[in-house]
C-alpha cells in the first residue's frame, strides 16, 4: 500500500470540490419593484445543505484513511487536529441550518418594535465580538416603529450589521447609516455602509447571496448562512430585499416588509 506523505493538497482539493462561491455588499433603491424576484425553494435549501456538508464529510473520510497510513505520531496529531476543525465546521453548518428551519416554522408573535431601541440592543450584542469605538452609526428612523416579532427583527439587523463590520475596509473608519420609512404599503429598512463592497454583475448574482451556504470566494469568512436567515425572516413578512454594492465603496440593503 502506498503511504501518503503529503496529504494537504489532496484534502484541500476535496474540501473545495463541492463548495459554492460567493458573498455580497449593497445600495438602496427608492421605488419598490413591481415584480418580486424569485425566492429560493425548500428543495434548493436541501440541495445546498447536502452539497455543503458533503465536502467536509469526504475530508473526514480521507483523514481517517490517513490515520491508518501514518506511522509518525506528529503527523497523526496534525490529522486529528484537522479532523476536529472539520467536525466543528460541520456542527456550525448543521446548527445554522436548524436555526433557518426554526425561523421558517416558528409561530409568529408580534408587538410594536421601536428601531431606536432595537439598534441599541443589537449594538450591545455586536460589542461582544467587535470593538465598536471606531464605527459610526447614523440613523434616520422616519417611521420609528413596526409591528413585528422583536427576536426576528433583532436577528435580521444583527446579521446585516455583523457582515458590514466583518467586511469593513482596513484603511478607513466604518460608517453605517440606517433609515426607516413607509413606501406605499411597505415598511422600508435601509442599511448602508462604506465597507469593502462586492462586485455583483447582475440581479441573478445578487440573488445568489441569499442562498444557504453560498460564498463569493474562498477567502470569505463564515459559513454562508447569515443572509439566508435574513431572507427567511423577510419572507415571513411577505417582503423583499434589494442589494447593490461597489468594490471599495460599500454596500446598501433595502429591506421591504409588508405593513
Amino acid at each position: 500500500m502506498t503511504i501518503i506523505t503529503d496529504f494537504r493538497p489532496e484534502v484541500k482539493r476535496i474540501e473545495h470540490l463541492f463548495e459554492s462561491r460567493a458573498m455580497p455588499a449593497i445600495e438602496v433603491i427608492e421605488n419598490f419593484p413591481q415584480v418580486l424576484t424569485e425566492k429560493p425553494q425548500s428543495t434548493d435549501m436541501v440541495n445546498a445543505a447536502a452539497n455543503s456538508l458533503r465536502s467536509p464529510l469526504l475530508a473526514l473520510k480521507i483523514y481517517l484513511d490517513l490515520l491508518k497510513n501514518f506511522p509518525q505520531e506528529e503527523k497523526k496529531t496534525d490529522v486529528l487536529h484537522r479532523m476536529k476543525t472539520t467536525t466543528d465546521e460541520m456542527a456550525k453548518k448543521i446548527n445554522a441550518l436548524a436555526r433557518l428551519v426554526d425561523i421558517q416554522t416558528d409561530i409568529q408573535v408580534t408587538e410594536e418594535v421601536n428601531f431606536t431601541e432595537l439598534l441599541e440592543q443589537v449594538k450591545l450584542e455586536l460589542g461582544k465580538s467587535f470593538d465598536l469605538h471606531n464605527i459610526t452609526f447614523t440613523s434616520n428612523f422616519i417611521e420609528p416603529t413596526f409591528q413585528a416579532n422583536t427576536s426576528e427583527l433583532s436577528l435580521l439587523l444583527f446579521q446585516i450589521l455583523h457582515n458590514a463590520i466583518t467586511y469593513r475596509q482596513d484603511n478607513q473608519p466604518l460608517h453605517i447609516t440606517l433609515k426607516t420609512k413607509k413606501v406605499g404599503s411597505y415598511f422600508l429598512l435601509g442599511i448602508k455602509d462604506n465597507g469593502q463592497g462586492m462586485q455583483l454583475k447582475n440581479d441573478d448574482e445578487a440573488e445568489k447571496l441569499f442562498r444557504p451556504f453560498y460564498r463569493l470566494n474562498d477567502e470569505t469568512n463564515g459559513i454562508g448562512i447569515g443572509l439566508s436567515i435574513v431572507r427567511s425572516i423577510v419572507d415571513k413578512y411577505q417582503g423583499e430585499i434589494k442589494v447593490k454594492s461597489r468594490i471599495n465603496k460599500g454596500s446598501m440593503f433595502n429591506i421591504y416588509l409588508k405593513s
